[in-house]
């Protein structure tokens, strides 16, 4: 059974030289993380272990000899650390992520910081808002820390860690990080509907973050039996009081919402608590699943798709922005499911509407994140490009078809030359 201590003691079972991974979004442990930064002067080179987080306060300047973060998703705020190395961008599959840090992976973990709900009445905490990497990965750590948090939400599902199981924890009662939900504006709505078209009743969604896919979630309200998968985000509350998610609750198997992390507010929060709709998974999980399920519809942002199809989702102007994520097993899901849907989604210009998304070929430096025969609809504020089993002329002549009219002409110069 794990002992009660203050945050400073347990972080003081943290070595110099030790690997440590933590929650992401919403579930990152404030009250440990502030210890771990307290004890800065002590710990060197401790390498940091996440995905996408809200805040990242243990990069701050002068903390350079203390921490460093290697990472599966290059978020913008963190972008400019990956050439001087602080930053290690690992451009893996999400579903694939885990196994890196597992004991028989190239990077085992030392320890794991994890944020959980108070135990239940047989010693159980729920990895709540972000089970699905740190899960799986601190079941097989060699030191297990814990904040166990009263306002943690005890999310349903196979992602209960043990009191046993728990070297150390802190006991807590904050408010856990927030996302509030991003600002659309009339591009995005057009989109939204462009992509509600798509998705038909009894369908289960797989959306991303940002305003793009929140205007896609407030045009599904009139649809029915909707699902998702993967993320939770604020919309999803929206949805099911609009009754497009129903209530009405099946087998474990069949939960109407499942979740692997959370970005979201107290309002997301308190929905998923005890929620029987609810199901948190993990990663290892998540690439079998979806290739079972009917109707999957998977929803992935894009920087720039060429005319063959082929999709750019990770660099801008040859420099990493963003990452590969889950987004090639969500477009391979879809692919597989029957009734599933593959959707690429982007505004056709960049935010200063001098650029086109939709280009001859692809900026030089810019990695291929999507091959083109993975790739089916493409949708902008113009309209719907499907590739489905078209040639390359007729993909181009779809793909500039939702281009900026600004820049048809050119691109059609551009195609007839490469031919």
């Amino acid at each position: 059974m794990g002992r009660k201590v203050s945050a400073a003691e347990a972080i003081s079972h943290i070595k110099s030289g030790n690997r440590v991974i933590i929650p992401e979004c919403c579930g990152l442990s404030l009250t440990l993380i502030e210890a771990l930064i307290e004890d800065k002067n002590r710990l060197k080179d401790v390498e940091i272990v996440g995905g996408l987080q809200i805040e990242y306060k243990f990069l701050a300047d002068g903390l350079e000899d203390s921490f460093s973060y290697r990472t599966w998703q290059c978020h913008p705020p963190i972008r400019r650390m990956v050439k001087s190395g602080r930053v290690k961008y690992m451009p893996v599959k999400r579903s694939e992520a885990h196994s890196f840090f597992l004991s028989d992976g190239p990077f085992p973990i030392d320890v794991a910081l994890i944020h959980v709900s108070p135990p239940d009445e047989l010693g159980f905490c729920s990895l709540g808002v972000s089970p699905s990497i740190v899960f799986p990965v601190a079941k097989e750590a060699k030191l297990v820390i814990a904040e166990i948090n009263e306002q943690m939400p005890r999310v349903l599902g196979d992602c209960f860690m043990h009191m046993s199981e728990i070297d150390y924890f802190v006991e807590t009662s904050r408010p856990l990080l927030e996302q509030p939900p991003s600002k659309v504006g009339e591009k995005e709505r057009a989109i939204g509907r462009y992509v509600a078209e798509l998705i038909p009743d009894g369908a289960t969604i797989e959306v991303g973050i940002g305003a793009i896919p929140e205007a896609i979630l407030q045009f599904l309200g009139s649809k029915r039996d909707l699902k998702i998968f993967a993320l939770g985000v604020d919309g999803i509350v929206d949805l099911v009081e609009q009754g497009a998610i129903t209530k009405s609750i099946g087998s474990p198997d069949q939960c109407k919402v499942v979740i692997g992390e959370v970005l979201g507010t107290k309002r997301l929060f308190n929905f998923l608590h005890n929620n029987p709709m609810v199901k948190g998974e993990t990663c290892p999980v998540f690439s079998k699943a979806i290739a079972g399920i009917e109707k999957f519809i998977s929803i992935i942002g894009a920087i720039e798709v060429d005319l063959t199809g082929q999709v750019n989702a990770e660099t801008t102007g040859g420099k990493p922005l963003s990452a590969v994520g889950g987004s090639s097993d969500f477009i391979q899901g879809a692919l597989s499911s029957p009734g599933g849907k593959p959707i690429i989604v982007m505004t056709a210009t960049t935010p200063d509407e001098k650029q086109s998304r939709v280009v001859s070929q692809l900026y030089p430096g810019s990695v291929v994140t999507h091959s083109r025969q993975f790739v089916q609809y493409v949708v902008t504020e113009y309209g719907i490009a499907d590739l489905r089993g078209k040639s390359l002329q007729e993909r181009a002549e779809a793909l500039i078809a939702v281009a900026h009219p600004d820049f048809r002409e050119e691109l059609w110069k551009e195609f007839n030359k490469s031919l």
